[in-house]
């Protein structure tokens, strides 16, 4: 039996690994192998777009074990915080967090309750509400404008507006795993590409565009397979995509910076932005030792549009505007070793209300299948343990079609 996997990202390599002993796989991949967990290599290797993981990531953890790397991942509690009017404030401890100037004392215990709260409702009965209007009807419009609008356009820029209280919810609870000094988050040190390399190995990985039609089999790039399992983005699927019935998801996109400098910005691993050409500033050699990689590595996220003029601007363009507004944070053009941009056409779906009725089934037609960011255990957020569960879980129901036991 012959099976084509469309993506070598986290979702195409363990569908693959599941599969490979039952038939002939081949993944199809246009761009990086790991997709978002791709890497750029300096000497060192670290991920094009900023990833770390969660206690609650037990189908990553057991993946790292099985490979032999889990001398390697590591559990650091981290600082986060916000910049507000010229000034960073730490956001990591609750002493920090009484001292912040932005929230009443009102507001503080409103948002430990919320919190306490959050990590045992059920985020599904929440899918059709807005969290923006929820938050503002339940906690106030102080402790919306002052605490949850910089997460929520940190992560969603402009569609920040149509994100779902299932989202929220779920985003306040995966992170109040938290110590007295901080949030607790893990890390592969030295790199995830070590764990893509490990699932690559004994799999077929061909890197060109796949060109998918039916014309009584399936066919990718005019070669016949049995059954394909489809990982990309759904709007890489062009026409296939309403052919097959599938509604239509809004996504968004990512443009990240990679940047080394010659000293550090802050003591803080997470801030969130305001005010600026991008929502956060993930210092990395806040999280990971800075003798790993010998320079100061950060991250500055944005998210857009894929059609929008921020998303096509040149890279110089965008560097012009990342080093002017990290001006703000003390940075000088001096300060800069060098700078890499990165670009997500397609890097998440908008968890909009109402989200839950558009979740992909994996079995879309005899034969085709589909996994990844649209998923079931992608819902209501993406994740590396999401995406490497719907992996499993498609190869699972087209191991059971076929009879592969």
């Amino acid at each position: 039996m012959k099976i084509a996997v469309i993506g070598a990202g986290l979702t195409g390599l363990k569908c693959a690994m599941e599969l490979k002993e039952f038939a002939k796989i081949k993944v199809f991949e246009k761009l990086s192998v790991g997709g978002l967990l791709s890497s750029f290599c300096n000497g060192y290797c670290i991920e094009k777009f900023y990833h770390h993981a969660f206690k609650s990531d037990t189908e990553l953890i057991k993946l790292i074990g099985k490979f032999g790397l889990k001398s390697k991942l590591v559990w650091k509690t981290v600082k986060v915080g916000i910049a507000k009017n010229g000034k960073i404030y730490s956001l990591s401890t609750p002493l920090e967090i009484l001292k912040y100037p932005y929230m009443s004392l009102i507001d503080k215990l409103k948002l430990a309750i919320f919190t306490i709260k959050s990590r045992k409702r059920d985020f599904e009965k929440f899918d059709e509400f807005n969290a923006i209007e929820s938050i503002r009807n339940e906690l106030g419009s102080s402790l919306l404008e002052n605490f949850f609008m910089p997460m929520l356009k940190a992560k969603f820029g402009e569609n920040a507006s149509d994100v779902s209280f299932a989202w929220l919810l779920a985003r306040v609870a995966i992170r109040s795993n938290r110590k007295l000094r901080g949030e607790e988050i893990g890390y592969l040190r030295h790199g995830f590409h070590q764990l893509l390399e490990k699932m690559c190995e004994d799999i077929e990985i061909i890197n060109k565009d796949a060109k998918i039609k039916l014309e009584g089999k399936w066919t990718v790039n005019g070669e016949d397979f049995d059954a394909i399992v489809f990982t990309a983005p759904l709007p890489e699927l062009g026409d296939l995509k309403d052919k097959l019935g599938i509604p239509e998801i809004r996504y968004q996109s990512s443009i990240c910076a990679l940047i080394s400098l010659k000293k550090s910005i802050s003591d803080i691993y997470w801030l969130n932005v305001e005010g600026a050409s991008f929502g956060a500033i993930i210092e990395h050699t806040n999280f990971m030792p800075f003798e790993d990689y010998g320079e100061h590595l950060v991250y500055l996220a944005s998210y857009t549009m894929p059609d929008s003029e921020f998303f096509r601007a040149s890279d110089s363009e965008l560097e012009k505007l990342f080093l002017k507004d990290l001006e703000k944070f003390g940075v000088k053009r001096g300060d800069l070793n060098w700078i890499k941009i990165f670009r997500a056409k397609f890097s998440s779906p908008i968890y909009e209300k109402g989200f839950l009725k558009k979740i992909t089934p994996y079995r879309v037609a005899n034969g085709f299948y589909i996994a990844g960011m649209t998923s079931r255990p992608n819902y209501p957020e993406r994740s590396m343990n999401g995406s490497l569960l719907a992996g499993k879980e498609v190869a699972e129901i087209l191991r059971k079609d076929f009879g592969l036991i």
